[in-house]
């Protein structure tokens, strides 16, 4: 058979066109019907693992940690949102770098309460508690509701040895919180950032019923309230009620919605004392405010006794190597016109004879530090004895009253002050410093053979780089 030219030139123009015509027919048909599109499911997936942004409403707000149990197996955390949430809870995990640690997390539900911010408002508050934790582990948290999650936070149990642990310590906060005390505590925390928890020797501010004041030392405390628990003893200032509220010493709604403590206190309506033991240290948190009228001595005289046999047994049946306390009230008060002569009389026997190491106050607005006392009067370093002190953070100050100097190794006024304190087997380091992180005082106490043993820190030498700064 024979071809044309024209016939062969036609052929090889269809041969060369067949492969251009099956790449166009692997393409998607482009009027194809959409539902039978393969479903991308990226989206949805990024938004599961990445999360989004919580309704306003129910952002976890004011969180805060605390202990009601065993500081080594347990972690107490509150916080509140605008609107009450329908399944609150803590999610939470052991610590890792590997962002991969949201997959191991497990829930705790939370229990739920409301309250009166007495502006016509009432917000939802949360209280949560851990249990069965490992002891000296890191673990991360975060509070929400399944939907509306807060960040990520974290804490540190504690050992359930002795073990070697530093905490801060601060007085009166009260006044300008947000504008002059953060200042304070933010320089505590650069100076102490491993802290084990904050006591907060009472009047944290001024009027204990103001949601609006807690507001400013929420915002002050930032994350550090989250991340570092409080554990706080009620000062005067906290048992402040509205204008034509008769006076009594029951706190406000919202410290015991805020606050986490154990509930092994006395038997006495409205008292929140209680202790807590951490790594060798017992901690007694002791509420003095009902002896600080001593013209109203007589009339609570059943309930101070109530009290004092309460003290009288946390002091006794005590396996730790050291005994502190933390009170509002001084039992040495260097402030004017103050001089708690039956306060001494209820609670100095007792320090006295369980040999109490450390009692930690506020009330006072300066900062002193005796020297070792028993029964009112100096005793030698290496003899039975206590230290007090007295300690302001906030920006409010009161001049000295000299009536108990003599007793003190120090006194500082007009200082804004925060005090690191060190416990390390059978030394405890108290190191006491103001807001701009300068040492001004400092102490250590040494057990030997049964007794605790004063001795004066030196003043460290000055930061070469702080100094050239200036």
């Amino acid at each position: 058979m024979k071809f044309s030219r024209r016939s062969i030139l036609a052929l090889l123009i269809v041969l060369c066109s067949l492969p251009a015509l099956s790449a166009q027919e692997a393409k998607p048909n482009a009027t194809k019907p959409e539902a039978t599109k393969t479903p991308d499911k990226s989206a949805s997936r990024k938004g599961r693992e990445w999360g989004a942004a919580p309704v306003p409403e129910f952002v976890p707000e004011r969180v805060m940690l605390g202990w009601v149990g065993d500081p080594a197996h347990t972690q107490a955390i509150t916080w509140r949102t605008e609107k009450l949430a329908d399944t609150p809870q803590i999610e939470f995990a052991l610590a890792s770098a590997n962002p991969d640690f949201i997959k191991s997390a497990a829930s705790v539900p939370a229990k739920s309460g409301s309250l009166d911010t007495g502006n016509g408002k009432t917000v939802a508050t949360y209280r949560a508690n851990l249990e069965g934790l490992k002891p000296n582990t890191h673990y991360l948290y975060r509070a929400g509701d399944r939907k509306n999650w807060g960040e990520w936070n974290g804490f540190r149990t504690a050992s359930d040895q002795p073990a070697k642990f530093r905490f801060i310590y601060v007085g009166d906060a009260q006044n300008d919180i947000r504008s002059r005390w953060s200042r304070l505590i933010q320089a505590a925390y650069s100076k102490a950032p491993k802290s084990a928890f904050i006591i907060h020797a009472g009047d944290l501010v001024s009027e204990g019923y103001r949601d609006n004041l807690w507001g400013e030392w929420y915002d002050s405390m930032g994350f550090i309230a989250a991340n570092v628990p409080s554990l706080a003893v009620p000062g005067n200032h906290e048992l402040e009620k509205p204008a034509g509220t008769p006076k009594a010493e029951s706190l406000p709604l919202i410290w015991k919605q805020q606050f986490s403590y154990p509930q092994n206190g006395p038997d006495i309506p409205e008292n929140e004392s209680y202790y807590f033991d951490y790594q060798g240290v017992r901690f007694i948190s002791l509420n003095v405010n009902m002896m600080e009228n001593e013209k109203n001595f007589d009339a609570v005289k059943p309930m101070i006794e109530k009290e004092a046999a309460w003290l009288d047994k946390a002091l006794k049946d005590n396996p730790n190597h050291w005994t502190v306390v933390f009170q509002h009230q001084g039992m040495y008060s260097m402030a004017h016109n103050r001089d708690y002569v039956k306060m001494r009389e209820a609670l100095l026997p007792l320090y006295d004879k369980y040999g109490v190491d450390l009692v930690l106050q506020g009330h006072d607005h300066l900062y002193a530090r005796s020297q070792k006392l028993a029964g009112g009067k100096i005793v030698a370093p290496d003899a039975p004895g206590t230290v007090y002190m007295i300690s302001v953070s906030g920006p409010k100050m009161y001049e000295i009253d000299h009536r108990f100097e003599p007793l003190m190794a120090k006194v500082i006024p007009n200082t804004q002050m925060f005090q690191v304190i060190e416990v390390d087997g059978d030394k405890m380091t108290v190191r006491a410093y103001s807001s701009e992180g300068e040492q001004l005082d400092g102490f250590q106490l040494e057990r030997r053979n049964g007794r605790s043993i004063l001795s004066e820190l030196s003043k460290p030498a000055a930061d070469p780089i702080a100094v050239a700064a200036k």
